[in-house]
């Protein structure tokens, strides 16, 4: 929690702090800056099946340390760095770093640790990236201060963040980290106590759909679709802080800064990770009473949201603006709360790891085209059209969420297997 709290609450909730200081020292588009968040997410696709292999074959500390080492290196050089490529030379350090600390160290080693709510520990452990956010993004506006257009305080700001993640990673993975209870003494939360007592949940019976089934529905192909576009909402915070230093924070028409506003540049990415955290709770809530409602109440939210953002923002109403950005948060959370429960809901238990994972490779993939390109469409076509966008990109997760889970749980459920993740290994 803590190494998700710090290196990535600073990677995937705070970039949109330093785009356009960085941008406008450099002279370059904010799109170029963006870019090195698109290697992000491409080298986390890449180095996934990489560092599993390794997870397997040596010990966790070594590979999540290192992990710790490269995330804290990259943010360092980066207060150093004069030129673009080198951000996309430490995207790359940086994927490595995420794909490793956030996604197969999180699920590998709780899982193990944790045979009943399992549930609950991940979702309390991926809420870190919001609150994490929520505090670093206002942490950060304060390094920047209220000239940050015009001064390279964005230097400090990666330095601080390097400073975090030093202390937010390395001494816990290298002396606290361990890869099961059993290596020290101890048995996983809700594993049986009994000696004997045959309750793991490996022994359960499963049902579920055959991957090589699965693989030729067409509703598999739509889930993916909606996941892609649920990725897309998810990045759109990443600019706010971009929409704020060039329209909310400057006198209209010109580059002006406001210095008042200027100063509280991160508060409208912050509200939006407080959102996103109270989403993933709200939303596995309502998503076991109801699908419908979890997407009826995450879309309208989304759309509300938004479009505070986009009224409050041209106003300089602030209220309005850090409202809509709370708020939106809701569709926020929906990537990694509710796919992975639309996934499980329709093609069942059995396989669920083996055709999730097969899921996650599109949306990540889409994830690094949208990080550069939705800078890319506000520089192309404005705010107005950036907003609108969004707003058309929520009702269509909107229409292929619900045509997918209705045809998926009609016709899934005639092809499910029984088995066992025992047999399955």
């Amino acid at each position: 929690m803590i190494c998700i709290f710090t290196s990535s609450a600073i990677t995937f909730s705070c970039p949109g702090l330093a785009y356009r200081p960085v941008a406008m020292q450099l002279g370059i588009q904010v799109s170029d800056v963006s870019l090195y968040m698109s290697f992000v997410y491409l080298f986390e696709v890449i180095f996934s099946p990489i560092v599993g292999a390794l997870l397997e074959k040596f010990d966790v500390r070594i590979i999540c340390t290192l992990a710790g080492v490269f995330v804290t290196a990259a943010y360092l050089c980066m207060s150093q760095f004069t030129v673009i490529w080198q951000w996309y030379i430490a995207g790359v350090f940086i994927g490595f770093s995420q794909i490793t600390l956030l996604w197969l160290m999180t699920a590998g080693v709780l899982g193990r640790w944790f045979k009943k709510k399992l549930g609950f520990a991940l979702g309390l452990s991926y809420a870190m990236t919001g609150a994490g956010g929520a505090i670093l993004n206002i942490v950060g506006q304060t390094i920047l201060g209220p000239n940050l257009l015009v001064e390279e305080t964005w230097r400090n700001l990666y330095m601080v963040f390097g400073v975090i993640c030093l202390f937010g990673t390395i001494p816990w993975t290298a002396l606290c980290l361990r890869n099961a209870p059993e290596d020290v003494g101890l048995k996983a939360y809700g594993a049986p106590i009994a000696e004997g007592e045959d309750v793991a949940e490996e022994h359960a019976v499963l049902k579920g759909m055959e991957p090589k089934v699965a693989y030729t529905r067409w509703y598999f192909y739509v889930l993916i679709i909606a996941g892609c576009l649920m990725n897309i909402c998810g990045i759109y915070p990443q600019h706010y802080t971009n929409f704020y230093q060039g329209v909310v924070a400057v006198i209209p028409g010109t580059q002006t800064a406001i210095p008042e506003l200027m100063a509280i540049s991160g508060t409208l990415e912050a509200f939006s990770m407080v959102g996103m955290m109270i989403g993933k709770i709200c939303t596995g809530i309502l998503e076991s009473k109801s699908v419908q409602l979890a997407l009826i109440v995450g879309i309208v939210t989304g759309v509300l949201g938004i479009c505070g953002i986009w009224f409050g923002g041209y106003n300089k109403i602030l209220p309005i603006l850090f409202g809509g950005g709370l708020i939106y948060g809701f569709i926020y959370a929906f990537v990694t709360t509710l796919l992975p429960y639309l996934t499980r809901q329709i093609f069942g238990d059995l396989h669920y790891d083996k055709i999730y994972s097969v899921i996650l490779i599109p949306v990540n993939l889409v994830g690094a085209f949208a990080a550069s390109g939705l800078a890319l469409v506000n520089q192309m076509f404005g705010w107005d059209f950036f907003f609108i966008l969004d707003i058309v990109v929520m009702i269509l997760i909107y229409i292929f969420c619900t045509l997918c889970y209705n045809a998926g749980k009609r016709d899934a459920a005639e092809k499910f297997v029984s088995g066992t993740l025992a047999s399955e290994k």
